[in-house]
């Protein structure tokens, strides 16, 4: 038989949303487009493929020290899944993505051989970064832990 999921703890809750709020705010407010030159057009993807491989760097090494050093629950849930989860916002990044690859701003005319090989590159970059940010995620993970024990 299957165990039941344990049941949420409020102070958690709590973190986790806090924590998401002020992810979000982050992501949005600080100056992140301005670390760059004027963006390539109104969907510009780079900030936040920026801040997404900054933030799963950043998710790793936390997640890998509070897991060794034992941090209390809701701290521990309100930075990685509520902050880091936020500021991230792998949704984001898809939606601009898909701002590029559905015409907005790639696009010009009707669906052509050129069109369909672009939108199979942006496909294959997606795929590309979501592995990249996964192996920077699992790095960082074993780096925090290797600094969290003293290391």
């Amino acid at each position: 038989m299957a165990r039941r999921a344990p049941k949420p703890k409020v102070l958690t809750l709590l973190a986790v949303a806090v924590g998401g709020g002020f992810g979000a705010l982050a992501r949005v407010y600080l100056p992140w487009p301005t670390l760059f030159a004027a963006p390539m057009h109104d969907f510009d993807p780079l900030p936040l493929a920026v801040i997404n491989l900054l933030g799963a760097a950043l998710l790793g090494f936390v997640t890998g020290i509070a897991t060794t050093r034992q941090w209390p629950e809701p701290l521990a849930k309100g930075i990685s899944t509520g902050f880091f989860g936020s500021f991230t916002s792998m949704s984001a990044l898809a939606v601009v993505i898909s701002a590029l690859s559905f015409g907005q701003a790639i696009f010009t005319d009707a669906p052509s051989v050129p069109n369909i090989l672009t939108s199979f590159g942006v496909v294959l970059g997606i795929v590309v970064f979501l592995w990249l940010t996964t192996w920077i995620t699992i790095g960082t993970i074993k780096f925090g832990t290797y600094v969290g024990r003293g290391g």
